[in-house]
C-alpha cells in the first residue's frame, strides 16, 4: 500500500476490524468504535478511565455506527471485545437501540459529550493564557452562564430535532450544524450563538414535522421526548457534543484565552483533562468484558 510520506495509510472497509490485531499484543481487550477521526482522543479517555485495572494501546474506528453495530454481531471469538456506539437522535428520540452483550449505548448523545468539563476547560485556558491562575479563569470562563445558554436554546432545539428523526427522519436536523445557528461577529472576534437563529430553526423544522406528520403526532412525541429529557441527570447530554458542544467551548476557550484552538488538539486536551465520574458504567462495561474477577477487582 502506497502512501505519500509521514500519511498513515488508508485501510479498505473491509480490513478495518483486522487492524485490532496489531494491537493486541499491547492491550487487554479490542475495542472498536465509529469514527476514524475520534480514534486519538478515545483511547486517551479510555486509558485514563481504565487506568492500571486493564491495558488500552488503541481504539479501532469502523467507519460508522452501522458497521460497528454490524462487526459485533458477527463477533464470536472468545478474545474480550466491545463494541461503543453514540447515543445519536435514536436515543434522544427514544427508538429501539441494540442490545447485545458487546454493544455499549452511550447514555448520552455521543461520546464527546463527555468532554463537556468545566473542569478541562479551565485547564486549557490556564494553559493558553499563561498568566491566569485556575480561579481566575474559573471566573472568566463563567460555566454557569454558558450551561444556561446551552440548557435554554439548544436543548429545546435538539428536543425539536429529536421529534423529527422520529416522525419525519427525512427532515434536516443536526447536519444543519451550529454555522447557522451563529451571530456575524467582526472579524478577530469569537463566535456567538444568536437566539434569534435558533428559534427560528426551531420553528421550521416544528412547521415541517406538523406538516408532514400532523399537530397531534407530533405533539404527541414531542411530549415523550421532553419528558425523557427532563429527568436525564444532565439536560445538556441531549444535545450533540461533536457538532456542537465542542464548537460552543471552542469558542470560549478563544474568548477567554484570546487565541483559537485547533480542533484536534483541543478535543485530545479535554480529554486529557476532563472528568471521568460520567464515565463509570463505561468502565464497568470494560472491566465486565475482560471476566466478572476484574469487575469485582475494580469496585472492592
Amino acid at each position: 500500500m502506497t502512501t505519500p510520506e509521514n500519511t498513515p495509510p488508508v485501510f479498505p472497509q473491509r480490513a478495518l476490524a483486522s487492524k485490532a490485531v496489531l494491537y493486541r499484543p499491547l492491550q487487554d481487550i479490542d475495542i472498536y468504535v465509529e469514527d476514524e477521526g475520534s480514534a486519538v482522543f478515545y483511547t486517551e479517555l479510555l486509558k485514563r478511565l481504565v487506568g492500571r485495572d486493564a491495558r488500552i494501546a488503541a481504539v479501532v474506528p469502523l467507519r460508522g455506527r452501522d458497521n460497528v453495530i454490524k462487526k459485533a454481531q458477527e463477533y464470536s471469538a472468545s478474545r474480550p471485545a466491545l463494541f461503543l456506539i453514540d447515543g445519536d437522535l435514536h436515543w434522544l428520540a427514544g427508538l429501539s437501540l441494540p442490545t447485545h452483550p458487546h454493544i455499549y449505548v452511550h447514555p448520552c448523545y455521543c461520546v464527546e459529550n463527555y468532554l463537556f468539563c468545566e473542569n478541562a476547560m479551565i485547564q486549557i485556558v490556564v494553559e493558553n493564557q499563561g498568566s491566569l491562575k485556575e480561579s481566575d479563569a474559573k471566573l472568566a470562563l463563567d460555566w454557569k452562564t454558558v450551561r444556561d445558554r446551552i440548557e435554554k436554546h439548544l436543548v429545546p432545539l435538539f428536543i425539536e430535532f429529536a421529534v423529527a428523526f422520529a416522525l419525519c427522519p427525512e427532515v434536516k436536523t443536526v447536519s444543519r450544524g451550529i454555522g447557522c445557528l451563529l451571530r456575524n461577529s467582526r472579524k478577530g472576534s469569537p463566535p456567538e450563538m444568536d437566539e434569534e437563529k435558533i428559534a427560528a430553526v426551531r420553528q421550521e423544522v416544528k412547521d415541517e414535522v406538523i406538516r408532514r406528520a400532523g399537530t397531534v403526532a407530533y405533539e404527541l412525541k414531542r411530549s415523550l421526548i421532553a419528558e425523557q429529557v427532563k429527568v436525564l441527570a444532565d439536560p445538556i447530554d441531549a444535545v450533540s457534543g461533536k457538532d456542537f458542544l465542542v464548537p460552543v467551548q471552542m469558542f470560549e476557550a478563544g474568548r477567554v484565552g484570546g487565541q483559537k484552538v485547533q480542533r484536534k488538539s483541543f478535543v485530545f486536551r479535554l480529554a486529557r483533562h476532563c472528568r471521568l465520574d460520567k464515565l463509570d458504567t463505561l468502565r464497568q462495561k470494560v472491566l465486565e468484558m475482560l471476566g466478572p474477577n476484574k469487575a469485582m477487582e475494580a469496585t472492592a
